[in-house]
């Protein structure tokens, strides 16, 4: 009886190590690495507070604890470039003091301005639409506008028509008054779009102001507003790589994700949970495992700074590549990362064909999430520089969720991560194939 028990107890204890090692995902792990992206302490990871910078140093601890291999003297490839940081704006209107991120945003070339006692000029949505009947009435009303505008404040109103065309010179047109010397003068541009922040290398010589349409009425009255920006001609960011040497050190498999994200204005903190916390959340993630799982290939983790300004930390790195670009087998570049319900979309998928369809193969041969869609060319993410340099590359995001987008609502408590698990197992099989 005794020798079946020892037996029994073999063979579960084998089953357990079985299980132990067939569910590697660190969902602990993976929550930690998200949480302490989108905490205050980081402030939105952008370019007040030291957010970016801390959150670098975050990562390079991580790296180190972990037992990755740097290209130097540490994980750090440091690179510069121009940004226009809004420190913080306000907006009154009617009485009520908007919130920035909800209510209202700021052109993020806008530069500093406070309330000056400027008239204000209603721009005429009506007779805008109208101008597009002939040429000698669009000529009219841009002479019309021009004259009219001059040392005012501009209110231009949301405008309602079905023409996309016309919605899309609209959107454009407070461009055409940064021509002038706009010493005070300041654009107050209402919109029924969502409220969606970016970041400029640039400053304009005009500011403006982006507000929710529900603050338009025809009693309009703008209390108070300023901005308080600053053009950093040299902000200093890094690039945080390290790597794991595999069972064949000849090729290269390079797993990126950024981790920069808006930062902070004023009060209002953008966490940038999906965007991309949750990235370099499953990049640390398949970090950690494959720091105790050796791969097949040297593996080289990437976390991109820079990339909301414009993918400049990975256009960096492939213009100083740490080592030669044609050693890559492959690159994952993750972004979005917080959700799954709806399946991933693959980027590059119809370029790639042979690796699609590896990916599609898994997915369906484990059942893992509802569907893996693809995409062609797109330069929208970290892998394109390296695309563009003709190393083979997927940018990888997931479906579903809220879908919160560069405004405060993007934290960790949005996202869906019933799905992470699966998306990690199903990465980890595509990688381990390659």
């Amino acid at each position: 009886m005794l020798k079946i028990k020892m037996i029994l107890f073999g063979l579960i204890s084998c089953f357990a190590i079985a299980i132990g090692n067939a569910q590697t995902f660190d969902q602990k792990y993976f929550k930690t690495i998200l949480d302490s992206l989108t905490s205050n302490s980081f402030a939105g990871r952008g370019y007040v507070e030291n957010g970016m910078t801390n959150a670098g140093i975050y990562l390079q601890n991580e790296f180190q604890k972990n037992g990755l291999k740097s290209f130097s003297s540490n994980y750090e490839q440091n690179f510069t470039f121009p940004i226009n940081i809004i420190k913080d704006a306000k907006l009154k209107i009617n009485g009520k003091e908007l919130k920035y991120g909800i209510d209202f945003i700021v052109k993020p070339s806008s530069k500093s301005i406070s309330k000056a006692n400027l008239p204000f000029y209603i721009f005429d949505t009506k007779a805008y639409i109208e101008s597009f009947q002939s040429k000698d009435k669009t000529r009219h009303f841009i002479v019309k506008d021009d004259e009219s505008q001059k040392g005012k404040h501009i209110i231009l109103p949301s405008l309602a028509t079905s023409v996309d065309s016309i919605q899309k010179y609209y959107k454009q047109w407070a461009n055409i008054y940064e021509k002038d010397e706009n010493q005070n003068q300041a654009i107050f541009r209402f919109t029924s779009d969502k409220l969606t922040s970016s970041l400029s290398q640039r400053q304009s010589s005009i500011s403006e102001f982006i507000i929710s349409d529900k603050f338009y009425s025809k009693n309009l009255k703008i209390n108070d507003y300023f901005i308080d920006s600053e053009l950093n001609n040299s902000f200093e960011a890094n690039n945080v790589i390290g790597y794991i040497d595999g069972k064949n050190n000849d090729s290269v498999v390079v797993i990126s994700a950024h981790y920069d994200h808006l930062g902070k204005v004023g009060q209002t903190i953008f966490p940038g949970a999906s965007d991309n916390a949750s990235g370099t959340a499953m990049m640390m993630t398949l970090m950690k495992h494959y720091s105790k799982h050796q791969p097949n290939y040297r593996t080289v983790f990437m976390a991109f700074a820079g990339e909301e300004a414009g993918i400049l930390g990975a256009d960096y790195y492939v213009n100083h590549p740490l080592f030669p670009l044609s050693q890559i087998k492959f690159l994952v570049n993750l972004d979005i990362m917080g959700a799954g319900d709806q399946g991933i979309q693959v980027v590059n998928g119809k370029v790639f064909k042979n690796q699609f369809e590896k990916l599609v193969e898994l997915n369906l041969t484990n059942k893992y999430l509802k569907e893996v869609k693809t995409r062609g060319e797109s330069c929208n993410s970290d892998h394109c520089p390296f695309y563009l340099k003709g190393v083979p590359s997927f940018f990888i995001y997931t479906l579903g969720g809220k879908g919160f987008y560069h405004d405060p609502n993007d934290t960790d408590e949005s996202l869906d991560l019933s799905y992470s698990e699966k998306v990690y197992n199903l990465l980890k099989d595509f990688i381990n194939k390659l």
